[in-house]
C-alpha cells in the first residue's frame, strides 16, 4: 500500500514538474516575442521623397546597326523626325565599320527617328544603316530624407499606383555611378528608367519599409 501511494506521489510530482516547464517555457517565448517588439518599435522609420519626375513617351530606347559600313572614324549620330533631343555617339572597328553606339541624350519623338551619321570629318567607302526604337521613359530625382540606409532591393516602383503596371524594384532599374547597392541618408539618386508598357502614365510612386511617396509625371 505504501508503495503504490509513492509511485502515485512521484508520478504527480513529475506532472507538476512538466506543467510547471512548459510554463516557464511559455513565458520564455511571450518575453522574447516582447523583447523584439520593444526593439523593433525603437528602430528609425525610413523617409524619402520623389523631388521631380518626368515622362517622356517617345524616347529613344534603342540603336540597332543594320549595315555596319565601312570607312568611318568615331564620331555622332543626327537623329531626324517629328522631335527633337536626340543626341549620341558611335565607334569603329578596324574597318571603320560602325561597332557600337551610345545613346547620350534621348530626346523625345512622335515615332521612331531616322538615324544617320553626322558626315563631320567622315569619308566612308561604304555606307552604314540604323534604326530606332522609341518608347516610354522616365527621368527622376529621389532623395532619401531620413537616417535609414535602404538597399535598393528593398525599395518598389509603381506607375499609376500598379493598376497597370507591375512593381519594378529600384536596383533593377537604378544603375548608380559608383558601385553601391544601398540608398543612403541624404543621398539624392538620379533615375534613368525606361519602361516600355502602356502608351502613357500619370504618376509614380515608390515604397519602402512601409512609407510610399508619390509624385506626378510631368
Amino acid at each position: 500500500m505504501g508503495a503504490s501511494v509513492g509511485v502515485g506521489a512521484l508520478v504527480v510530482g513529475t506532472s507538476l514538474l512538466l506543467v510547471f516547464a512548459l510554463a516557464v517555457q511559455t513565458l520564455d517565448n511571450r518575453l522574447d516575442t516582447s523583447l523584439e517588439i520593444i526593439d523593433d518599435a525603437g528602430d528609425p522609420l525610413p523617409s524619402f521623397q520623389i523631388d521631380d519626375a518626368t515622362l517622356w513617351e517617345g524616347a529613344v530606347l534603342s540603336i540597332s546597326v543594320n549595315s555596319n559600313g565601312s570607312g568611318y572614324v568615331d564620331g555622332t549620330l543626327i537623329a531626324t523626325g517629328t522631335g527633337s533631343g536626340f543626341s549620341g555617339t558611335f565607334t569603329v572597328d578596324a574597318a571603320g565599320g560602325i561597332d557600337t553606339v551610345t545613346i547620350t541624350n534621348r530626346g523625345n519623338y512622335s515615332s521612331p527617328p531616322t538615324i544617320t551619321i553626322d558626315a563631320s570629318g567622315q569619308s566612308p567607302t561604304s555606307t552604314a544603316t540604323l534604326s530606332s526604337t522609341t518608347g516610354n521613359h522616365i527621368y527622376a530625382n529621389l532623395t532619401n530624407t531620413g537616417s535609414v540606409t535602404l538597399p535598393h532591393r528593398e525599395v518598389w516602383l509603381f506607375l499609376d499606383g500598379g493598376t497597370s503596371q507591375t512593381p519594378t524594384n529600384l536596383g533593377s532599374a537604378y544603375t548608380p555611378s559608383i558601385n553601391s547597392t544601398n540608398w543612403y541618408p541624404g543621398e539624392t539618386i538620379s533615375l534613368d528608367w525606361s519602361e516600355n508598357g502602356p502608351s502613357s502614365y500619370t504618376r509614380i510612386s515608390m515604397t519602402a519599409g512601409g512609407l510610399t511617396a508619390a509624385h506626378a509625371l510631368a
